[in-house]
Order: C-alpha cells, then structure tokens, then sequence
C-alpha cells in the first residue's frame, strides 16, 4: 500500500479505576504487550509508537521493539480527549493513516487489524471506529432506541441492532483529522464514517477490575487451545 500508516497505542499514565493497568500483568505479561504485539504481526504498518506521558511506559514499549512518543504532560490530563491527543500526534509524526489499537482490548490480534485497515482503504472512509453490535431493545434516559414501546414487543432478530462503540481500533486519514480538528475543533468522529462491526470477544475492555478476571480466563483458554 502506497501509504504512510502509523500505529499509535495510547497508554497515559493516570488510570483512575485500575492504578498502572497498562503494565499490570495480564495471564504473565503487561497488558499493553498484547496491543504492541498484535500490532508488530501487521503488515501493513510502517511504524509502532507508543503514545504515553509515562516513559515507564514509553520504555517497556521500547524494549518491545516499538518507538515512543513522548505526550505532553497536559495531554495526559484526566479531561483530555482523543480528538486532542491525536491531533497532536499526526502534527508530529506525519502519518497518511493513522491506526489507533486500544491496549486496554487485548483480545485485538494483527489479522484484525489488517482486515480493517483494508475495508478503511477500499472504501475510501475519513474515519474508523469498532462498535459492538447488539440486538436487543434498547432504551437511552428512558426512551426507545430501537423499537417502538406503544406496539407489539419485537423479536429481537427483528430489530435494529444498536452500536456500540468499543474502540479497540480506529483508523483516520490523518489530513482529514487534522482539518476537522481545526476547522470544528474535534475530529474523531468527523467526514465520510463508518461503523466497523466486531465480536463480542473483540470488543472485551479493560475498564474496571472484574474485566481483568475475565479476560484472563478467555488468554489461558486460548494458550490451551493452541
């Protein structure tokens, strides 16, 4: 592919809920080693940054064989955002492409990622985030999403699927980021979109400490069945 197509794993210090989950070990190796990991089997990526305001972090990343982006200490503020701290990213290392891999799924592998960033390509989209489709009735404050309460009950495999978005990566044309950002200031979500369906196993994040637990059954599971 005749393009510039940047990994970036963002990994920020201050994690609230879980303290340090980015190098917390995870079935016997920090966490954020199975983003570097899935990233390093791609064949499309040019280069692998870690994007952390930790050189703890950015130096583990490193010793892995990726480079390290150090962040600005304000980028990583708890009300940051990604619109922010991408955007500061492709002005510093001009990518065509960027593929942003989520360390907190780490059941992502490099064949995902490869697949994705060819339908990005061959559609000719601005941006790429991974939902996680549900079809179940649905209700946001109170309201129906997906169906209608004052008719019968729809099937479930009737309905609309509602999505989800569960970032283990997203994928943006980096000038259209930039442009976006500027002109509107934000841009994650911005130009021609697409929502790109992954599995329920996919989507898995790490957010709260029983999702440690799970994830961890679902490696050693995967480690047996090889």
């Amino acid at each position: 592919m005749n393009f510039n197509i940047i990994a970036e794993i963002p990994a920020r210090e201050g994690s609230k809920r879980i303290i340090k989950k980015n190098l917390r070990s995870l079935n016997g190796k920090p966490m954020i080693s199975y983003a570097i990991e899935a990233a390093k089997t791609s064949k499309y990526l040019n280069n692998i940054y870690v994007n952390s305001d930790s050189d703890e972090i950015g130096e583990y990343g490193k010793s892995l064989g990726v480079k390290y982006y150090k962040r600005k200490k304000y980028l990583g503020e708890d009300n940051v955002t990604s619109d922010e701290y991408n955007y500061d990213f492709i002005k510093n290392t001009n990518p065509d492409i960027l593929v942003q891999i989520n360390p907190v799924c780490p059941l992502i592998t490099g064949i995902d990622i490869d697949n994705i960033i060819e339908h990005f390509i061959k559609n000719d989209f601005d941006s790429l985030i991974t939902v996680r489709e549900e079809k179940l009735q649905s209700f946001c404050n109170n309201k129906p999403i997906n169906f209608n309460i004052n008719k019968k009950l729809p099937r479930t495999q009737d309905i609309n699927p509602i999505q989800i978005c569960a970032w283990p990566v997203c994928v943006w044309k980096a000038d259209k980021f930039i442009k976006n950002y500027e002109d509107k200031g934000h841009a994650v979500f911005g130009g021609n979109l697409n929502l790109y369906p992954v599995s329920f196993f996919k989507s898995l994040k790490i957010s709260y400490e029983e999702d440690f637990g799970l994830v961890e059954k679902i490696l050693y599971i995967n480690n047996i069945n090889k």
